[in-house]
């Protein structure tokens, strides 16, 4: 298997790889790692990005740069406070649904852009309040999918107080929580008719550093497929300086940063398809209890997720 093709494989592919007419819905709460995700596990020179802290940042600087908004212009995105007063601004002013018109814009069947929707999914709202406008121009049930990344909201608190923008405690609490409700109820059926509106995959990636695996000088083409691209192989990890290094045979340039080797997620439902059974799981690397055990383990522990933690069958 030549490198190059591995990189591709190891991806999630939704729709057959197609170039257009794909929907993602990217879930999970703050801080749990969407953007390593599109950058690492998903084709994204595919698909166009809506990316909602994006635009709150492109505000801030857009009134830096005009000086007609101070409030906003001096809004500090490591103050949640400030964090706040921007959210209330991009949604007060129609901003969020402008920016999917544009991406919309002069669309049409067959060449339907591919889109990520880079979503917390605290509730179900933020999946159908897109909806109505992607089946106006085109877009099927088939074609929609969902990938919810899983981190332990421990981890994801400790990430948050390094990032570009600080989310406040109390919807770092929302977004975990909302997430763990909304996808576990929509892969457990308890949202009616859901299924006929999403009905492309639905995979779930076990976020956090000891689920994404690197490659180093130690691995061959045995060590990338199979069980063996999920063991990290000891050797020289391929972060730091530019530099040629062989792997599988093939000489590859190494620009001053690790290659993922695999990382951790498991598919539910296929394009088309129901939510895989017990049985489906047979041959698969992860089984239906490697993933309530950890959902149980890694979701807030709060009043509202205690069904999901105590639940002899979580989905």
């Amino acid at each position: 298997m030549r490198f190059q093709q591995y990189i591709t494989e190891k991806q999630i592919i939704v729709g057959k790889g197609q170039k257009y007419g794909q929907i993602i819905f990217l879930a999970g709460g703050a801080a749990s790692g969407k953007g390593f995700t599109v950058s690492n596990f998903i084709e994204a020179s595919k698909f166009k990005i809506r990316d909602v802290d994006e635009l709150k940042k492109a505000v801030v600087k857009l009134a830096k740069l005009k000086g007609d908004n101070p409030e906003i212009a001096t809004a500090d995105m490591k103050n949640p406070e400030d964090v706040f007063k921007v959210h209330q601004y991009v949604k007060t002013t129609g901003l969020k649904d402008y920016t999917l018109d544009l991406l919309l814009q002069g669309a049409s069947k067959g060449t339907l852009p591919n889109i990520i929707f880079d979503i917390t999914l605290k509730d179900i709202s933020d999946i159908y309040e897109v909806l109505p406008s992607l089946f106006e121009v085109g877009y099927k049930p088939i074609d929609i999918h969902l990938i919810w990344v899983l981190t332990n909201y421990v981890i994801a608190v400790e990430q948050n107080k390094t990032r570009e923008r600080v989310v406040p405690d109390d919807i770092m609490l929302k977004t975990h929580t909302g997430a763990a409700l909304t996808v576990t109820d929509m892969i457990r059926g308890k949202i009616k008719g859901i299924g006929a509106l999403i009905d492309g995959s639905i995979n779930i990636i076990l976020g956090g550093k000891e689920h994404t695996i690197t490659m180093t000088t130690k691995d061959t083409q045995k060590t990338l497929i199979g069980k063996n691209k999920y063991i990290q192989m000891g050797g020289e990890t391929l972060i730091g300086k530019s530099k040629f290094v062989t792997i599988g045979g093939e000489k590859t340039e190494i620009k001053g940063q690790a290659i993922i080797k695999s990382f951790k997620y498991i598919n539910v439902k296929k394009e088309g398809g129901s939510i895989k059974s017990n049985s489906d799981f047979n041959k698969e690397m992860f089984k239906w209890d490697d993933l309530k055990n950890w959902i149980k383990s890694n979701i807030p522990k709060t009043r509202k997720t205690k069904n999901i933690r105590s639940r002899k069958k979580t989905v």
